[in-house]
């Protein structure tokens, strides 16, 4: 038996347990050779899901025929025995999956809809609120009859939020996949705790703070309605994962002049002529079974034409933040990221040999350092115990200044390396309690 823990099967044991939440849930059960032919002879279609983490694999008969569909391929199987055996050799791959019905005909049926309603607190003594609503794929009339669902398919996010924030009380992010018709059925299809760590809590958590907006480039969880969207909007984004560090998974999308789609990853580049087929080549060659988010792509400034971004190292001495390092990375050539640095330098020699328009180092700094005393006290709120935090934020050739992301155990080889070696030792001697206050 699977252990109680933030598994799908124990949150649904969670949300079946109250009345006014058990009556959206679908049945779901451990998946074994007998759930799934108990589900066979029950449903038309239905899915299969990992007990920890993303990955979908839907099953659908019809006229004694099994379609097998998962993130890269689909396969035909004509009988049950045959379709366990494909299950368990090309498809699961954890120990344990769910398995519950799916509650439309297919990802493209009329009348159906998908939103991921996001549902956000400051704390663990905070009130939830519902942050985000996020349509998870472009249908003919969905955003039409959403707004008749909106306030309906909220109240009952706000529920779950509520059950599941009693049993994980460091957890302030939960998103819930609803599925809803109009037939008036709505259906708690998912849900997904997001711990501090994920990004898409951090911007969450920093997006409360007021005055730090205006520093915060539009994110959202990735769908394939957001990637439209942002796309109309923006015309360069940047998908990442929300639980990814050291730069690895994250993938560039630009329109280019022609209308087609240049997809950038690492130095690899390659161009897509249409927008469904750009989601298409994403999901199976880019994205692993994680969730991601899709955010604002900086206009970074640039030295030597590569893309640059100041590591801000802030830590708490004597019971306050402070900034106790900075260093630029320089981007290796052909890369989006810094993280694949070809360089550091200072922000004074950044500012000096980059495209920035000029603006005073006294002034630019002053302000990182504000930007970043402040988002590190709102972190620390969402999850107590920090002591440091090393900020990634974004310079764009017009001095403008956003903040890329927080990471609560930042690498500090890059300090290292410097020649000079007194922001390394002290960064670590703070780390160590070795700072005199005096």
């Amino acid at each position: 038996m699977m252990k109680a823990s933030s598994g799908r099967l124990s949150q649904f044991y969670l949300l079946n347990s109250v009345e006014s939440l058990s009556k959206h849930l679908v049945e779901t059960e451990l998946f074994s050779k007998a759930s799934l032919y108990d589900f066979i002879g029950k449903y038309n279609m239905f899915v299969i899901l990992p007990a920890f983490g993303s990955g979908e694999i839907c099953v659908s008969a019809v006229n004694n025929r099994f379609t097998i569909v998962s993130k890269s391929k689909t396969v035909i199987c004509t009988d049950k025995e045959t379709v366990y055996q494909h299950l368990m050799r090309h498809e699961i791959t954890q120990k344990y999956y769910v398995i519950k019905p799916l509650k439309m005909s297919r990802r493209y049926a009329q009348g159906h809809c998908r939103y991921l309603v996001t549902a956000h607190r400051k704390s663990a003594s905070h009130a939830w609120t519902i942050r985000s609503y996020t349509e998870k794929m472009n249908t003919t009339n969905g955003r039409g009859i959403y707004r008749y669902f909106r306030h309906k398919i909220g109240n009952l996010s706000m529920l779950v939020a509520e059950k599941l924030g009693e049993s994980f009380p460091t957890c302030h992010t939960i998103v819930v996949e609803i599925v809803y018709d109009m037939q008036m059925g709505i259906w708690i299809h998912d849900t997904k705790l997001h711990l501090p760590r994920s990004k898409w809590n951090q911007y969450l958590t920093l997006m409360t703070e007021r005055s730090l907006k205006p520093f915060m480039p539009h994110t959202d969880l990735y769908t394939e309605a957001t990637l439209h969207d942002f796309l109309l909007r923006y015309h360069e984004i940047i998908i990442k994962p929300c639980n990814g560090q050291s730069g690895l998974g994250i993938v560039q999308v630009s329109v280019n002049h022609d209308h087609s789609y240049e997809i950038h990853s690492g130095i690899k580049k390659k161009t897509i002529g249409t927008l469904e087929e750009a989601y298409h080549f994403i999901e199976e060659n880019h994205l692993s079974e994680r969730d991601y988010i899709i955010q604002q792509k900086l206009p970074l400034a640039m030295i030597n034409g590569c893309p640059i971004d100041c590591r801000v190292i802030v830590q708490k001495v004597d019971s306050a933040w402070k900034t106790t390092g900075k260093i630029v990375k320089i981007a290796a050539e052909g890369f989006i990221v810094t993280n694949a640095a070809q360089g550091l330098v200072s922000l004074k020699d950044a500012i000096q040999y980059s495209n920035m328009r000029f603006r005073s180092i006294e002034s630019l700094e002053a302000k990182i350092d504000e930007i970043c005393i402040v988002a590190a006290g709102r972190l620390e709120e969402n999850k107590t115990g920090i002591k440091i935090i090393g900020f990634d934020i974004g310079m764009t050739k017009r001095g403008g200044i956003g903040i890329i992301e927080g990471n609560g155990a930042p690498d500090l080889s890059m300090f290292h390396k410097l020649e000079d070696k007194k922001m390394y030792t002290a960064i670590k001697n703070i780390e160590r309690g070795f700072f005199n206050a005096s």
